[in-house]
């Protein structure tokens, strides 16, 4: 099978609709190396595997199969994977997106290869619904870049992203140093994907985003969909609270990794949000979310001041039949 250039990471579960056009993707890249897709089925219960083995079976030089008995999670069953790359650079998707450019890793591995000091590239990302249609009003607001060019630490702090995962190639060499630093500090390797990912890759190098579209982000909210938004991207009491820890998580993290990070601004984005949507919680349920945002906090006594002044606005708006 020979040396392989890219390791591409494919973690997918129940996505039987969806990992066909995934693999097609893959299998239509155009490269002067070679590239190996490892393709991860967290024991799906659709047909899911079978597609997989199809691909296998008919492209054995790419698709490498782990077809598992037993359910690891998104992040047990992306963690093994990684650690089964062979490749100088790690390439992710997930088996509900897809690439659109038949050169995507080509170009990422072109920009790498004469850019050393950069640890990572990425790309933008069509957002697309379960048929496939582009939404171009959601990735107006998407979290991600919107221009290409350098990433940085300010950028992640406002919370954007240098790019969708999908879009996403890294140097495999720097997970060496970052599992070391991060295991002596105790520190859970097993959550470092996604946005805690770029964090640690942040901390050794430099990002860069093409400013290409290369990828198809799939965003479908639909439940049982195999599609991650679908589990994700609800605004409920257990994914806001989710989400307010890895916060407290990232910063702790950016510490032993000697990095200055302070989320404090997206606190007060976020404490604003739970006000407003209010209604969709019960007075329970608003207290934990609240308590939970100014504890984490690094000037706890500044939230709870505004939040303090616009509940007292809000409440003089009421009483003079304003609102």
């Amino acid at each position: 099978m020979g040396n392989k250039k890219v390791s591409i990471v494919v973690a997918t579960y129940n996505q039987e609709k969806y990992i066909r056009k995934t693999l097609e993707s893959i299998i239509a890249q155009k490269a002067n190396f070679e590239f190996e897709a490892i393709v991860g089925d967290d024991c799906s219960t659709d047909g899911n595997a079978e597609i997989i083995k199809e691909f296998a079976e008919k492209y054995p030089d790419i698709i490498v199969p782990v077809l598992r008995e037993k359910n690891l999670g998104m992040h047990g069953n992306t963690l093994d994977l990684m650690m089964r790359a062979q490749g100088e650079y790690i390439a992710f998707i997930e088996g509900d997106d897809y690439w659109i450019d038949e050169n995507k890793l080509q170009k990422q591995v072109d920009f790498l290869d004469s850019h050393p000091d950069y640890v990572a590239c990425f790309g933008f990302c069509h957002i697309v619904d379960a048929e496939g249609n582009r939404q171009e009003k959601l990735e107006q607001w998407s979290g991600f870049m919107k221009e290409g060019g350098e990433y940085t630490l300010q950028m992640f702090q406002d919370y954007l992203l240098p790019g969708q995962t999908a879009t996403s190639m890294y140097r495999r060499v720097a997970y060496g140093a970052l599992q070391q630093k991060l295991m002596e500090a105790n520190i859970d390797i097993s959550k470092m994907i996604d946005r805690s990912q770029v964090l640690c890759m942040l901390a050794v190098g430099k990002m860069y985003n093409l400013g290409e579209y290369l990828a198809a982000y799939r965003y479908v909210l639909t439940e049982g969909s195999g599609s991650w938004s679908s589990q994700n991207d609800f605004y409920s009491k257990d994914n806001v609270l989710k989400y307010i820890a890895g916060m407290k998580d990232m910063e702790k993290t950016a510490k032993v990794l000697g990095v200055e990070l302070d989320f404090d601004a997206r606190r007060k984005y976020e404490l604003m949000k739970l006000e407003v949507c209010a209604d969709k919680f019960s007075k329970k349920d608003y207290k934990v979310i609240l308590n939970q945002l100014i504890e984490d906090a690094s000037d706890k006594k500044g939230l709870k001041r505004i939040h303090s002044t616009r509940h007292l606005r809000k409440l003089i708006l009421k009483m003079q039949g304003k609102i």
